[in-house]
């Protein structure tokens, strides 16, 4: 006699699909929607209770996730598969392993099952299994009588499998889109090449669940794949591991520029086991894709899967997994490109701006030695003639050294602009920088009076003191040259808000940052003037070479930081900068 007939369990909700599969629509989190989908089939075949397995593939495990019905405990959740994982027995890893629903009428003379309840007679389980063939999980169910599964019972709980692995189907294409947006969203807002590599591998991780990651990049010198990035055992060999083109897996990757993706690396000829994140006796799937731009492949990017402790447990790589990581390559290629432009365009504009600097220095000190020359001519010119008085002598003289002294300034800028952008950098306290730089930069008996307001709990950055210091210095010096007697100037800090990061590239406006402002009310800088005061030699000052504020901001960005001027004409002059806080957990390491 069989549960049905014995009135042992509870007939099928008509209504049971129809409303699990508009939880599944809805869009309710997968956790919501897998408990109730356990717990309904627990209710729909009259179990005493049941669990829903879902297997790590990265990890090669199986984890009891979602547990319904009585007896449960943490421990006993946390220890349902233990034993089965020790012993290579248990009817749940026998229905992952071999993707085929199990039913046992009586558990205590079943050679798979292994006593975890001491109640339990018979067992029913069901894969999920994804359309890769693959098991990604097994919902089991517990009964307290003998023969208490059925063939509608086994229908009944079949469906609401293929239902939950509909819903976790439509969750992973869900969570890839949403990294792959986040992959590109975060890329757009990097122009550095290292910043990029890093950020892709984490994302790459986090989002796609891989544990060992790495990027590789063709060397420009060398002509080998030489380790860009990693977030496995790997990340201490950066700069150092390389392989020639089209030796190992990847290399062979490089050279042809197509994907591999392999369950056993070490049986594959192309294999030669050097600098894997995952020791050889325990390394299992194995991907990698190219790194292309219209100028070729430019590297690659792996992943690795350690082997499963379990010999059935396939933990290869899907079509699906190379899909989205062939994209995240396509986007890195891109990013990689447009950085490298934006490097030429730097370079291309650095060289014309030493181009300029060499040409504005020659010529101002080229003024400065033609006129200390005509000093000195009229100066010998008197002496020969034995004409000089004294007045004349020392208003020679003093010409002379006024030319020198503006030589020494100029001399003195132009050393500035050069060495702007070395930095000697140590954790600093802002606020302290600040309070510095108006003690030994304000003048002292100056009727401009200067107000600082300070946040108190701002965190450390790292800078450069002495050279921030400058900048600070040289912001207050152009509020004093241009306000009146009765000016005055307001120096504020805090930590940066949503709204002052929006001048912040997009991939920056996570982090946190801290903010310094000068303001004052003078007359402030003219709409059509603001583009042009970071260039180098514009100046409103008859003094000078016009490299204050260029320097100023090649500091700033050599601090990964931002500056802006945002005041209003007619009502002051606002320089606002932006500094990356200090990263301690990176000082730790």
């Amino acid at each position: 006699m069989n549960a049905s007939e014995s009135g042992q369990c509870t007939p099928s909700d008509p209504h049971l699909f129809a409303r699990l599969s508009r939880l599944v629509a809805a869009g309710e989190p997968i956790d919501v929607v897998l408990l109730k989908i356990l717990e309904e089939a627990v209710g729909a075949t009259g179990s005493v209770r049941g669990f829903l397995a879902l297997v790590d593939h990265d990890r090669g495990e199986l984890d009891v996730r979602y547990v319904a019905g009585v007896g449960w405990s943490e421990d006993k959740r946390l220890d349902r598969l233990k034993v089965s994982e020790e012993t290579g027995r248990g009817i749940t890893s026998h229905v992952a392993a071999t993707a085929r629903t199990y039913c046992s009428a009586n558990v205590l003379k079943d050679r798979y099952y292994i006593s975890a309840f001491e109640d339990v007679r018979s067992e029913l389980a069901v894969p999920l299994v994804d359309r890769s063939h693959r098991t990604r999980g097994v919902i089991n169910v517990e009964s307290v009588h003998l023969d208490a599964y059925d063939d509608a019972h086994r229908f009944t709980l079949q469906s609401l499998a293929d239902l939950a692995m509909i819903a976790i189907t439509i969750d992973d294409h869900q969570s890839r889109a949403i990294a792959l947006f986040q992959v590109g969203r975060e890329l757009s807002g990097f122009s550095e090449a290292d910043a990029i590599m890093q950020k892709v591998i984490d994302l790459a991780g986090d989002a796609l669940k891989f544990e060992d990651c790495s990027l590789f990049l063709i060397d420009d010198h060398t002509g080998k794949l030489l380790l860009r990035a990693s977030r496995g055992s790997l990340r201490n060999k950066v700069a150092e591991a390389a392989y020639d083109i089209g030796d190992g897996l990847t290399g062979w990757t490089a050279q042809t520029g197509q994907c591999v993706r392999v369950t056993d690396p070490s049986s594959d000829p192309r294999w030669r086991g050097r600098f894997e994140e995952i020791p050889a006796e325990i390394t299992g799937a194995f991907m990698a894709v190219p790194v292309k731009s219209h100028r070729g492949v430019l590297g690659v990017l792996r992943v690795q899967r350690k082997k499963s402790p379990y010999k059935w447990f396939p933990n290869a790589f899907t079509e699906d997994d190379e899909s989205v990581l062939a994209t995240i390559a396509a986007q890195l290629g891109i990013a990689l490109d447009n950085a490298r432009l934006i490097q030429q365009l730097v370079s291309t504009e650095r060289m014309a701006a030493w181009g300029e600097l060499s040409a504005r220095s020659a010529h101002m000190i080229g003024n400065r030695v033609f006129a200390i020359k005509g000093d000195i001519n009229e100066l010998e010119h008197h002496l020969q003639r034995r004409s000089i008085d004294c007045d004349t002598a020392l208003t020679l003289s003093e010409s002379i050294k006024n030319g020198i002294y503006l030589l020494e300034e100029i001399l003195n800028e132009f050393r500035e602009f050069v060495k702007a952008g070395r930095l000697e950098m140590e954790t600093a306290d802002l606020n302290a920088l600040v309070t510095e730089s108006v003690l030994e930069g304000f003048p002292r008996n100056s009727t401009i009076k200067v107000q600082t307001q300070l946040s108190p709990s701002l965190p450390p950055i790292n800078a450069d003191p002495k050279k921030l210091k400058r900048c600070f210095t040289e912001l207050l010096e152009n509020s004093v040259n241009f306000l009146p007697e009765d000016g005055h100037v307001g120096v504020l800090t805090a930590k940066a808000d949503s709204r002052a990061k929006k001048v912040l590239p997009p991939g920056d406006r996570n982090r946190t940052y801290v903010l310094v402002r000068f303001e004052d009310n003078g007359p402030g800088i003219k709409r059509e003037d603001k583009p042009k005061i970071f260039d180098p030699f514009y100046t409103s000052r008859a003094k000078g070479m016009g490299l204050g504020l260029s320097i100023v901001k090649s500091i700033i960005e050599g601090h990964k930081g931002v500056i802006v001027e945002d005041g209003r004409y007619g009502k002051g002059a606002r320089f606002t900068i932006l500094l990356p806080a200090a990263d301690l957990s990176e000082e730790r390491c």
